[in-house]
């Protein structure tokens, strides 16, 4: 082994046969002394697809044995140039053995990414606000219709790179927060197997598309992405980072992952095997294909240096587990790896067999009218229903954050006249990996529309303009990330001293932080909390509305206004959801996916991926207390995770267990009711944690086991389920000394509540290991 802490490869001339297996054993050791061999599967791989098979969901094993010996058949007549060139983002012809060309780079993140007719649903982390499973079987099923309807009438691809992206939002500095389900493992799995069941489809035969979940495993930084080494500890990557991973792989049954462009405790993620193969295949079971990042295997020479050239790069990718390169590394270098006898040809058909097993499923190889999704219209395509179910997330995405002495909704036939202000006001901003859709509602337009204007257009941002409710103003006060403008700000204060209402629409877009680039502070970009100061200054009646893609340290705003909304990019429909929500056409629902922070101070520094103070090593050291999410962050957030307002109240009462000891094998059902004492109708999510038995180690101070959102009607009463199995990963933790994950009998404490910090109602039971 080599001495350099990072086991960095030296470009030394050893004989090939010898090279190879000493890169492989490598890969292997330096997992294995991280992360341990890891624990059995509680559930066998093949239980669980028998269960998954008898509640009639998912393609079939033997469909799926019968398309992969369909792929070998076809391997088998392939000469190797021919195989090589299919492991690429780009694939030929083969048009002797029927194969059409195909191109792997599809995305459909929260719709279609592609030019209209398509629909644009709010960003993921708004949906995740949602905290509605049914509504992700809806959204993927549109979006999956679509990506059917597009490939059948323009061709492309049906393995779709996205969704979902799984990697936990940890630190609202990270520039792609937007396109993550949140902080928590439980919600992100959760709503992540419904997005690939989804878009997978039902059928026994078939796959109606092919999801990606990604980026495995702990990625979390853009700006030096491809040169950063994320140093993780075993018990945040067995208990937090990789939780949502293996939901999606064992209960979702994913059919393709891809890898990162960092390395993980040293290893490039895209060259590791104890975790490409060790664990996604040996553990977990999975059964498609592992794809890289685009050009993440020309990362692992030119960004970390692992490995002095691109065939030793293409070569370790391959054996690690990575099956498929997005870009041309594997079609320009595979076959000189195998002439150095660097990879064999058993290695390339196996992992041309992964990939090909996928293509046959989508049909690709089959006559239409046996493959039932070939019949989906191109009508589909941001259709009347699928506008009116992105008006509906959007809706069910939005949070209300504060409404004090219940300043919202505004009856709108009683303003006489409106101000709408901000850099966000004009904007239907739909985040990154987004379609271009031929709808596009700003706030601005959807105030319009329920002002009385109607939807045929309306005036610009520079415009008085006059209906039948009175005078609407329109300024846009500053921009959104630039210097403060005296002109700009003293035209929105004009605006606002002259209006009886101000609707003030802030945050930030991805000139901020996106892809690429994260962000270096949390709060709102330029010039926007002097422009909320100088206009609230003038106009006391103003509601703040947020149009971010991320959390933002508004603490000035949450002491001072009144009423303050987030809208996390909520689609091509968020125009038309705001006003709802502002004029009480809508009681907003929604609760926040992540912690709000109020400051950076509160965080520990960016590159430290452990959620567990110091690591979850004791006793901790002064300083070494800054917990990452709700889970052991002990400060008091801006906002805390779960938390969202309602224009009317709810009720907790009765709560009631099945049984009170959990053994080996058992499960716990737990029964609320929960009333709405208000005069509105209204949606209440109820959250259910539990507090594990004091351990040897640091726990976390809850963690959520289940959630629930339900309707109720003034007065109306419902009871609420929540089954906690004996198997949930929430009880258990892992051991550093046994590589294992235990469990530490004792008293568990449930709590059930509106928020991660407040409670309604206390249980608690007997849990045995």
């Amino acid at each position: 082994m080599p001495s350099d802490p990072k086991g960095h490869i030296p470009p030394c001339g050893t004989p090939a046969l010898k090279r190879r297996e000493f890169v492989r054993l490598l890969a292997i050791a330096g997992a294995i002394i991280t992360f341990g061999q890891g624990e059995k599967n509680a559930v066998s791989t093949a239980a669980a697809n028998t269960a998954d098979e008898e509640a009639g969901y998912g393609v079939s094993a033997e469909a799926f044995n019968r398309a992969r010996h369909r792929a070998i058949a076809l391997i088998a007549k392939m000469t190797l140039p021919e195989r090589v060139a299919q492991l690429g983002v780009n694939t030929p012809a083969i048009k002797r053995l029927g194969v059409k060309p195909y191109h792997f780079f599809q995305q459909a993140l929260h719709g279609l990414c592609k030019k209209g007719p398509v629909t644009s649903f709010p960003c993921t982390l708004a949906l995740a606000n949602t905290w509605n499973t049914e509504l992700f079987d809806r959204i993927y099923t549109a979006v999956s219709d679509e990506s059917r309807a597009w490939y059948g009438k323009h061709g492309g691809g049906l393995i779709m790179r996205s969704p979902p992206v799984v990697n936990m939002a940890r630190d609202p500095r990270w520039g792609r927060m937007e396109e993550t389900l949140g902080e928590d493992p439980c919600l992100t799995g959760t709503l992540a197997v419904h997005a690939i069941k989804a878009m997978q489809g039902n059928n026994k035969n078939y796959l109606k598309t092919a999801a990606t979940a990604k980026h495995f495993l702990c990625y979390n930084t853009e700006d030096d992405r491809m040169t950063a080494d994320a140093s993780v500890d075993p018990r945040s990557f067995w208990e937090y980072h990789t939780r949502a991973f293996r939901a999606c792989v064992e209960e979702g049954h994913v059919f393709s992952i891809m890898t990162t462009y960092n390395e993980l405790n040293g290893l490039p993620t895209t060259a590791n095997r104890a975790t490409l193969t060790g664990i996604l295949r040996d553990r977990w079971g999975f059964r498609g294909f592992v794809t890289s990042d685009y050009y993440a295997v020309t990362q692992i020479v030119k960004g970390h240096h692992f490995v002095p050239n691109m065939t030793e790069a293409v070569a370790i990718s391959l054996e690690a587990g990575c099956d498929h390169g997005a870009g041309p590394e594997y079609q320009k270098y595979l076959l000189k790896a195998l002439h150095l006898e660097l990879v064999t040809e058993t290695d390339i058909n196996r992992a041309l067999a992964r990939v090909l097993t996928v293509r046959f499923l989508l049909g690709e190889f089959d006559p239409p009218e046996s493959v039932p999704y070939t019949t989906i219209s191109p009508s589909v395509l941001n259709s009347p229903a699928h506008q009116k179910l992105a008006v509906e997330a959007a809706r069910q995405s939005i949070v209300l954050l504060k409404n004090e002495h219940h300043f919202l909704p505004w009856n709108i036939k009683k303003i006489k006249s409106l101000a709408v202000i901000g850099p966000m006001a004009d904007v239907c901003h739909l985040g990154g990996y987004s379609g271009q859709p031929d709808v596009r509602i700003s706030p601005y337009r959807g105030i319009l529309e329920k002002w009385g204007y109607g939807s045929g257009g309306g005036p610009s941002v520079e415009y008085l303009w006059s209906s039948r409710h009175g005078d609407l103003w329109v300024a846009p006060g500053c921009t959104v990330s630039g210097p403060p403008s005296p002109d700009l700000i003293r035209g929105a204060v004009d605006a606002a001293r002259r209006a009886d209402h101000v609707i003030l629409v802030c945050g930030s877009d991805q000139a901020v932080d996106r892809e690429g680039h994260d962000r270096r502070d949390i709060t709102l970009p330029g010039a926007q909390h002097d422009l909320i100061k100088a206009v609230f200054k003038a106009n006391a009646n103003t509601v703040l509305v947020l149009s971010t893609n991320t959390s933002q340290a508004v603490v000035w705003e949450q002491e001072h206004l009144p009423a303050i909304i987030c809208a996390q990019f909520a689609g091509q429909a968020q125009g038309t959801a705001i006003a709802d929500v502002i004029f009480g056409h809508y009681n907003p629902g929604g609760k926040l996916a992540s912690t709000w922070y109020a400051s950076i101070k509160q965080l520990p520094p960016f590159h430290d991926y452990s959620i567990i103070p110091n690591g979850g090593k004791q006793p901790l050291k002064e300083g070494q207390d800054l917990g990452r999410t709700y889970m052991y962050f002990k400060d008091n957030p801006l906002y805390p995770f779960g938390f969202g307002l309602s224009y009317t109240t709810f009720a907790y009462s009765q709560l009631k267990h099945n049984r009170m000891s959990l053994v080996p094998g058992s499960k716990i059902t737990l029964h609320a009711t929960i009333t709405n004492t208000g005069k509105v109708a209204g949606d209440e999510i109820i959250q259910c944690y539990i507090q594990a038995p004091p351990s040897p180690v640091i726990r976390p101070i809850k963690q959520l086991v289940g959630f629930t959102r339900i309707s109720l009607k003034p007065g109306e009463s419902r009871q609420v389920r929540f089954v906690i199995h004996h198997e949930d990963r929430a009880l258990h933790y892992w051991d550093v000394k046994q590589w294992k994950f235990v469990i530490q009998s004792g008293t568990v404490k449930v709590l059930i509540g509106a928020s991660s910090s407040d409670i309604r109602l206390r249980g608690k039971f007997d849990l045995q290991s």
